[in-house]
């Protein structure tokens, strides 16, 4: 079953104040997903960047984190040494790296800042980053890039949030107060990226969060947190266009992977999900101005024991309609998911979301393709649509999901279908 999760207007990444007030709502995700990325003035202070450390680089050099102060004890607080890190690599010109080497390396919040004087910023990060675990400590996130022109991480190491020590302090699911957590890499305004070979372990709240960017690339990636670990979502979108994820295995307690308002031209391939919520599009539509989501491509990937498969949802009420079209999932293999295919045009997580019920957002021009498996639930294929906005050029083909029961229940409400098996068309036709 699933919970709402709080909305987080108040930690909206901005530029400036007025800014922040006119996107406060922008590309928003409720059960599972806060507002995109959240900002915060650096909490260390970068003073010193010029030191004798900062010049051992050299310009367009390789900046060491040893020669900036940095400690890999896994007890020093270490988020000056990596501002003075930064601020020396994003001063140089032509294509720095910053080399983060073996070693446990303790850091509360870090904003890595743009734009800057170099054509790309290397990290090579083979060793681990421990989050603080003093939320007190935090603004918003913990590790943020923001206004960078050219990012690529790469390596063997891991960012480690050390959730286990907060997640009994996020009260979502027992109904209790409902506050924001820390997400554990925030990428906003950034214009080419890639993340290659990391592990993200044990967010906080999100492991990773990409808004308002765009040439994004997320390969080889490994996201583990526990299944009952509260709004640990794996990679969540919002605001972007062109991203491919790819040859990346994420488990965890809420999507592995979903795509918020505002994002087109995605591909997300041979990625392996499980457990957590699936891969969705949404939550849409709660939000005025919410723009539309096109082009989304999902095939060659594998879903073990999650609660949803392929999910597309909206709020059953919202104040600007939008568009979502071009949606493309092909040769998807089920293990035992509960809701292997689901459109939910009706979702209101906790029954508060008032409103007339009927959902606005147009959803147009699905294809479901070579859809295989196991369910862990009857209910194989739902396409429960809005009577305002009817679901259009639905194509649901080569289905072979076996359920437990050995037939399948297909519930098709409001859907339109273009090409589709027999017996979806047929269960469709008396709806």
């Amino acid at each position: 079953m699933m919970y709402l999760k709080s909305v987080v207007l108040i930690f909206l990444l901005v530029c400036t104040v007025n800014f922040q007030e006119a996107n406060s709502k922008k590309s928003a995700k409720t059960e599972d997903s806060p507002s995109p990325a959240a900002s915060a003035e650096a909490p260390a202070s970068a003073e010193g960047a010029n030191s004798t450390g900062a010049k051992k680089g050299g310009a367009a050099g390789t900046f060491n984190i040893e020669d900036f102060g940095v400690v890999g004890d896994g007890k020093t607080d270490n988020a000056p040494g990596f501002l003075k890190a930064w601020k020396a690599a994003c001063d140089a010109t032509g294509k720095p790296t910053i080399v983060i080497g073996k070693g446990d390396y303790l850091l509360g919040p870090v904003v890595f800042e743009g734009p800057c004087k170099g054509d790309h910023i290397t990290i090579q990060l083979d060793g681990t980053l421990l989050g603080s675990t003093n939320l007190g400590s935090y603004k918003s996130n913990w590790l943020q890039f923001q206004h960078i022109n050219g990012l690529t991480i790469t390596g063997t190491g891991t960012v480690d949030g050390q959730g286990a020590k907060t997640w009994p302090e996020n009260k979502c699911k027992s109904g209790g107060a409902c506050k924001v957590f820390p997400m554990s890499m925030v990428f906003a305004f950034i214009k080419g990226l890639t993340v290659h070979g990391i592990t993200s372990l044990n967010s906080k709240y999100f492991h990773f969060n990409v808004f308002s960017s765009e040439n994004i690339e997320l390969s080889s990636l490994t996201v583990t947190a526990p299944e009952d670990s509260p709004n640990t979502d794996g990679i969540h979108l919002g605001d972007n266009t062109n991203v491919t994820i790819t040859d990346t295995t994420i488990s965890t307690g809420d999507d592995c992977i979903s795509v918020g308002p505002g994002t087109s031209k995605v591909l997300i391939s041979k990625v392996k999900c499980g457990p957590g919520h699936g891969i969705s599009i949404g939550s849409l539509g709660r939000y005025a101005n919410e723009k539309d989501v096109t082009d989304i491509t999902v095939k060659s990937c594998t879903l073990t024991r999650t609660t949803n498969g392929l999910r597309i949802k909206t709020y059953q009420s919202n104040p600007t309609p939008l568009e979502v079209s071009k949606i493309h999932y092909e040769d998807i293999t089920m293990d035992h998911v509960t809701y292997p295919i689901i459109i939910d045009q009706q979702y209101c997580p906790n029954g508060k979301c008032g409103g007339s019920g009927e959902s606005t957002v147009k959803i147009v021009d699905v294809t479901y393709k070579g859809i295989k498996g196991t369910s862990a639930d009857p209910n194989t294929v739902v396409l429960k649509c809005s009577a305002k906005n009817p679901c259009e050029q639905i194509d649901v083909s080569g289905i072979n999901i076996e359920a437990p029961t050995g037939s399948s229940n297909i519930t098709c409400v409001n859907t339109k279908l273009g090409t589709a098996d027999a017996s979806i068309k047929s269960a469709c036709s008396e709806n």
